[in-house]
């Protein structure tokens, strides 16, 4: 038994990566003589790039008037809007001046439409309705434009590597199971991992519940909702929506892929508390006697996606073994050996 094995340097974690759908939104007031203008803005996943049409980064420049402040892109300027793992599905500027609109950039097929924002103000709005991951706006005309304010939506993207499996906490959003994906909780019985709830594609993930999710390599969106869904009281699974460290318990797992393969692993000596990232799971357990917990926890049984699990009672005649080698009786509950196959026993 490994009592002081650290997996980090053997472990890759499953990336998984997710992003809030509410809009981020760009203001651009006025900066102090002294502030920095940044040829790169980034918010929430979101960045702003500025750029001149022969491909040199150019700075932003902002200024104001008597009633606003905003940001000048002058005629041989350009301005990216990117997102991080995520599509973008509408983009809407602010401009102060219906004579100083934007455009794409070299794609004509992609639109903006602009009308004022109401009778009473002066400011004009433009939006443009796309899913697409990365935009380049101009300016319409020979004049530059004028720019109050940037908001962009989004969808959240997953990412799921080849090994099939990731983790997933968000502690204040509520989500809808994508297609191809399936959402399971897990609890700790006797040194076994098992799973415990099972969210498949349209159910709902509550808030404030950490999942394995399981997928065919690839990205999926995640649609928020407001449905509370049904949480998991037995869940073993904890999580943070920032970097932090561990609580809740007496032994701590991180989620990864090392020499046993993957499953929940000892991240510090002993099961001790550790630093885990920002919307990702890890596991806690408080073990009757914890010098016997295990640094490795399992999965029970083999786990497919978009497939029904099929559950094997142990049946027949011949003697049972739990996961350490002790024979048990039929009514054992969890993962069985019998006649050297593995059975997940209800």
């Amino acid at each position: 038994m490994f009592k002081n094995f650290i997996v980090c340097f053997l472990m890759v974690l499953l990336p998984i990566k997710i992003w809030a759908q509410k809009p981020v939104m760009f203001d651009f007031p006025e900066p102090a003589k002294d502030d920095v203008i940044s040829t790169l803005i980034e918010k929430n996943g979101i960045t702003l790039r500025f750029s001149s049409k022969s491909g040199k980064e150019s700075l932003p420049q902002y200024s104001h008037n008597k009633e606003y402040s905003y940001l000048k892109l002058d005629i041989d300027e350009l301005l990216t809007i990117e997102g991080k793992e995520c599509v973008i599905t509408s983009i809407k500027f602010i401009i102060l001046d219906n004579q100083r609109c934007l455009k794409v950039y070299e794609d004509k097929d992609i639109k903006l439409s602009c009308r004022k924002i109401n009778n009473r103000s002066s400011l004009y709005k433009q939006q443009m309705d796309e899913k697409i991951e990365k935009v380049t706006f101009c300016p319409q005309t020979s004049l530059a434009a004028y720019i109050k304010s940037i908001e962009v939506s989004y969808i959240p993207l997953v990412s799921i590597s080849a090994a099939k499996r990731a983790t997933f906490y968000y502690g204040d959003k509520s989500f809808i199971i994508p297609d191809g994906v399936v959402a399971r909780t897990y609890k700790i019985e006797g040194n076994i991992l098992s799973q415990n709830k099972e969210y498949k594609a349209g159910m709902v993930l509550p808030k404030g519940t950490a999942v394995v999710l399981e997928a065919n390599e690839g990205k999926y969106s995640f649609e928020e909702t407001q449905d509370a869904g049904e949480t998991d009281s037995q869940n073993a699974l904890r999580g943070s929506d920032v970097k932090t460290m561990t609580t809740g318990g007496e032994i701590y797992y991180v989620f990864g892929k090392g020499r046993n393969g993957i499953g929940f692993y000892w991240k510090e000596p002993e099961g001790k508390p550790f630093t885990t990232e920002a919307h990702k799971a890890y596991l806690v357990y408080s073990p009757p006697i914890s010098s016997q917990a295990k640094n490795f926890l399992g999965f029970d049984v083999t786990l497919e996606v978009q497939k029904p699990i099929v559950t094997e009672k142990a049946t027949m005649n011949s003697p049972i073994y739990n996961l350490s080698g002790q024979q048990v009786k039929r009514d054992y509950k969890g993962i069985i050996i019998m006649n050297g196959k593995k059975y997940l026993n209800r």
